[in-house]
């Protein structure tokens, strides 16, 4: 053991590379396998002993490994969770408050079984490892999502919270209700109500989802195809990407007013992504249009920003935190070696509606 002397001028320790199991257990007079429980948590260890085991490790340096722990005993009792959205990472912290939600919830619920969660990267490119961890959750994934092969490729079984909608093989899959939630959020945007055809006032609907391909965009879509089919009207499609620039927002939105061709017609927007909801309403304004006796407006996501709108925004809750307990308790199902579920479980959304899809 060396020392060395920081900002501050106190000693600072650095670890021997080499230190290993065996030089705790000689520190500390104990056996190795006394050493290992200590830090797996598999047998009581008694306080006394586990102090001077702890105090040893802290001496020396030593650092529990975590990959040649899992070798070991078989189990790192970690899950993992793989956010599969390119915006959920990429989005600043005010327009991925549905991801943040899903991470936070599906970390309390493995804490509630004393399971850890580790988020981990994208292991589709060059450069990133699986972590040890004894399975692991994919949300969001893409349509034949490469993370899924790899994961398959190294055994580790897995859990998906929402389908892979290229991969109908998989039974351990939790998803979202997206069909009942778009087709309800469709009635009330045509002047309807929720799960009813009746009352429309012929408001020309105009669906702006997402880029990505996953289960909540191409749902969406062929949601609206088939309403539109039922309402007599012509699907009318503008896909906006997920986190897309304020004038990218804008400029969107005044061109799909510009289109339509429907002189004098109520209309009715409905966008994925409800970060988007500023932008689009500072176009409208910009535009002399009111919300909602010129454009109703709803969403497909619910967030701070449909919330605080002016007016509020009638958004599609996707339900995250019973996404997230589902998902942690399907995959700690599967790791116990339970069956396979006959059928993927669905957790329904909630779709709340606020002014802009009211009073007209």
């Amino acid at each position: 053991m060396t020392e060395t002397h920081g900002r501050t001028g106190h000693p600072t320790r650095q670890s021997r590379p080499s230190v290993t199991i065996k030089d705790v257990a000689a520190a500390a007079g104990v056996s190795t396998s006394t050493v290992s429980h200590t830090f797996s948590g598999r047998r009581a260890i008694s306080e006394t002993t586990r102090q001077r085991v702890l105090a040893a490790a802290e001496e020396l340096g030593y650092v529990p490994n975590a990959h040649a722990r899992k070798l070991r005993l078989g189990r790192s009792n970690m899950l993992g969770l793989v956010l599969r959205p390119r915006f959920a990472v990429t989005g600043a912290p005010d327009t991925s408050e549905t991801f943040n939600r899903l991470s936070g919830a599906m970390a309390t619920a493995s804490l509630r079984r004393g399971l850890g969660l580790v988020h981990v990267p994208d292991v589709t490119g060059s450069g990133h490892d699986l972590p040890p961890m004894d399975g692991c959750i994919v949300a969001h994934p893409y349509e034949n999502d490469e993370t899924i092969r790899v994961l398959e490729q190294a055994r580790i079984p897995f859990v998906l919270a929402d389908p892979d909608p290229a991969r109908d093989d998989i039974p351990w899959v939790v998803g979202v209700d997206y069909a009942t939630g778009v087709r309800a959020v469709l009635d009330l945007a045509a002047g309807g109500v929720a799960g009813s055809t009746a009352g429309r006032s012929g408001r020309h609907v105009v669906l702006m989802p997402g880029t990505e391909h996953n289960a909540w965009n191409l749902v969406a879509e062929a949601t609206y195809r088939t309403w539109c089919a039922g309402a007599g009207q012509e699907p009318d499609i503008h896909h906006l990407r997920e986190g897309a620039p304020s004038d990218d927002v804008r400029s969107t939105v005044r061109t799909v007013l510009e289109g339509i061709a429907h002189a004098g017609e109520p209309i009715s927007l409905i966008f994925s992504d409800s970060s988007a909801t500023p932008a689009v309403l500072a176009e409208l304004g910009h535009l002399g249009l009111q919300v909602p006796v010129d454009v109703a407006l709803a969403t497909l996501t619910d967030s701070v920003h449909t919330r605080v709108a002016v007016p509020p925004v009638t958004g599609m809750d996707l339900s995250h935190e019973q996404l997230a307990e589902a998902a942690v308790e399907m995959l700690v199902s599967r790791l116990s070696g339970d069956p396979s579920p006959q059928l993927p479980r669905q957790v329904s959304p909630v779709v709340n509606e606020r002014e802009s899809t009211r009073g007209f």
